[in-house]
């Protein structure tokens, strides 16, 4: 079973191309759904070994300051230096863009025909981990540039779909989802796109990465069971242990600051409600 983040990004490839397909329906329909409701109000969080060399794309204009305007905006993550990176199609198709917390000086940092999703912070501020297609409709790769914009580099650099780039707590490391080797798995890499190592080995869904705030576990969603449930397992892959356990779909974790507990989604009682719980599940 496919985690709707594949289904959300073919769709929006697809759209973006002026093509009308009916792949995504009954099941993957409602997965898409929840995908939307959980990336909204995702905090920014949420790798068999493979070598990919890292590969600078083309030139890109320098980003530009624009008067805030009505478009279709998604989720926002939140620097330690206090600016806010998100998504928006203001210009026609998604791009990310940059703002202070007041919203003021608002400046889009990538400029180009493709859509780019879902920026996630660099611990210490200076970069941005993001997903793109701009090197094929249907391949999303996560790339890295400066929190200015500058130096966007692809970091997967493959045919499979990669995504939902997490970073771990002292920025060496990019926790992400890829299905590369079939379904959808848990990978790491180094910052800089080297090393990339599958610390999920399972025939289910493994996404939705989001490490704890001392860089020692890891909490994603699977639905190895069944249906969609959080389990965590440590840095390495080890120790996966399912932290939820009910009929109903649970994802995108979510850990507090002091690591003690994980909030995430639920459909528990028939609606999209946000849940607690203690780290071990209890």
């Amino acid at each position: 079973m496919r985690f709707p983040w594949r289904c959300v990004l073919i769709v929006a490839a697809l759209v973006a191309g002026c093509l009308v397909v009916a792949a995504c329906g009954g099941e993957e329909e409602e997965k898409a759904a929840a995908l939307t409701a959980a990336t909204e109000a995702a905090t920014p969080t949420a790798a068999e070994t493979e070598e990919a060399q890292p590969s600078p794309t083309p030139a890109l204009p320098s980003p530009t300051t624009e008067e805030a305007s009505p478009a279709a905006e998604q989720p926002t993550a939140a620097s330690p230096t206090g600016k806010i990176a998100f998504q928006s199609d203001r210009d026609g198709n998604d791009e990310i863009y940059v703002m202070n917390a007041d919203g003021s000086a608002l400046t889009r940092l990538t400029d180009n025909l493709a859509d780019d999703f879902k920026p996630a912070w660099s611990p210490d501020g200076t970069r941005i981990a993001f997903h793109s297609n701009r090197d094929g409709m249907l391949n999303w790769e996560i790339y890295l540039m400066n929190a200015d914009g500058s130096e966007q580099t692809n970091l997967t650099n493959n045919s499979a779909l990669d995504g939902l780039a997490a970073w771990s707590p002292d920025g060496a490391r990019i926790a992400f989802t890829s299905d590369r080797d079939g379904n959808e798995e848990i990978y790491v890499m180094n910052a800089d796109g080297s090393q990339q190592t599958r610390l999920t080995d399972d025939p289910a869904g493994d996404a939705d990465p989001a490490w704890s705030p001392d860089g020692t576990r890891i909490a994603f969603t699977s639905d190895r069971d069944g249906n969609w449930e959080i389990y965590g397992m440590n840095a390495d892959g080890s120790g996966q242990t399912r932290l939820t356990d009910n009929p109903a779909a649970d994802w995108s974790p979510a850990w507090s600051p002091d690591g003690t507990r994980i909030a995430f989604h639920s459909t528990r009682d028939g609606n999209f409600d946000v849940y607690v719980m203690n780290a071990d599940g209890s």
